[in-house]
């Protein structure tokens, strides 16, 4: 399969729509093809853009009476208040219709006895009666399908239980010791000293959980699969191409996108992911950072994620970006970062650019323009003001290259 083919199956791919052969061919040129792993990750941005529209509304004050309205009018009822006659219909009828039959039966004897009168009185009242029923079944009826279609889409989604296996110590869920067993949702899992366990996680891959980890199962569903991490350090392993599995630490997310990565978790809960292949997105107050394969970021409690930095980066560009990010932001932490960073480094340089001055992140523009000329559409004064689709869009560039 080459790239062009790639392109046009892209799409069926997301949608699981394409045959066994054809989805392990493109998964293979995929992994192996820099332009088209760039392809893939703008569609799961994209469609990750499109999980962040609300699914829901607050409706006009009136909406509710102007759809009751269109019901009732396709039911037949012509009134709104026809629908509360349609109710009571038949008991009013009855009621008449005894009414005068008394009446008749007074001031006429024969019509007590006639059974053709009783056969017609009871034929109208049953027509009525009918009639006013299948009115209210009309409004009634699609309510009813749409939330037994709901019920029905959610029990499919159901993602658990999880399979787990202890590789060594003590495991517990919900503070019952287990070598084997399953991880339901809402569910607790600890590792003690010297302990590990190995979590399946269904259209996802496989969790390695460390020893001394406190982690919680919050939600298992079909695309949406979250894990809170209280403390610990775990590894993610997929097997899938496109997993669905996110990771909440306090107020910061954490999202599977591809590959493989590390989370490490402090009592304090500062954090500390490393990427070994894929990359892995960190949204953190409605805002998006990547971290790419072979990079590393630390995120202090309720700061924004640090920036990314390459695992052999220098010693001397890893103390500059800690002395940045822990203890000094002012203008000689960023000088040092500069100095410090080579060709290799960019990706860094251009997570730094959004953290400082207009005047700071001129300079950082021309320094990473020396390596990678930024694209036409890209320009300096859009980088300057921050445009977020210019931003990534050199990031991109930069990283395939890298």
């Amino acid at each position: 399969m080459n790239c062009e083919e790639v392109k046009i199956n892209l799409n069926d791919y997301v949608d699981e729509e394409l045959d066994e052969f054809t989805r392990r061919e493109l998964e293979y040129h995929v992994r192996n093809c820099d332009a088209c792993i760039k392809e893939y990750k703008k569609l799961m941005l994209f469609f990750d853009k499109l999980k962040d529209i609300p699914i829901s509304v607050n409706p006009p004050n009136d909406l509710i009476d102007r759809i009751k309205d269109e019901l009732l009018k396709e039911s037949g009822v012509k009134d709104k208040d026809e629908l509360n006659i349609s109710k009571a219909h038949t008991k009013k009828i009855l009621k008449e219709r005894k009414r005068q039959t008394q009446h008749l039966t007074k001031t006429n004897p024969v019509v007590k006895k006639s059974k053709v009168t009783k056969k017609l009185v009871k034929k109208k009242l049953n027509i009525d009666a009918r009639s006013g029923s299948k009115k209210v079944l009309k409004i009634i009826l699609p309510i009813i399908i749409l939330i037994l279609g709901y019920i029905i889409y959610e029990q499919s989604r159901i993602n658990h239980p999880w399979q787990i296996s202890s590789i060594e110590g003590v495991t517990k869920i919900d503070n019952e010791i287990i070598n084997n067993g399953n991880w339901f949702q809402g569910s607790k899992l600890k590792t003690e000293n010297n302990s590990k366990a190995k979590i399946l996680v269904p259209a996802v891959g496989v969790v390695y959980v460390e020893s001394n980890s406190f982690i919680e199962l919050v939600t298992a569903k079909k695309g949406n699969n979250e894990i809170k991490i209280n403390y610990g350090k775990l590894r993610i392993l997929n097997t899938e191409f496109i997993p669905s599995l996110k990771f909440n630490i306090h107020n910061l997310e954490v999202v599977n996108r591809a590959g493989e990565f590390i989370v490490s978790v402090d009592i304090q809960q500062n954090v500390e992911i490393s990427v070994l292949s894929g990359f892995v997105e960190l949204i953190h107050n409605n805002k998006s950072y990547l971290v790419d394969k072979k990079y590393y970021c630390r995120i202090q409690r309720g700061m924004i994620p640090g920036l990314p930095i390459r695992v052999d980066a220098s010693d001397s560009l890893k103390l500059a970006v800690d002395f940045f990010e822990f203890k000094n932001s002012e203008e000689k932490a960023v000088e040092k970062i500069i100095n410090n960073a080579k060709q290799n480094d960019m990706l860094t340089l251009l997570a730094l650019i959004p953290r400082v001055n207009q005047l700071q992140r001129q300079i950082i523009f021309q320094i990473i323009s020396n390596y990678y000329p930024p694209p036409e559409t890209i320009t300096r004064a859009g980088i300057i003001r921050l445009d977020e689709e210019m931003l990534y869009r050199w990031w991109e560039e930069i990283e395939w290259q890298i």
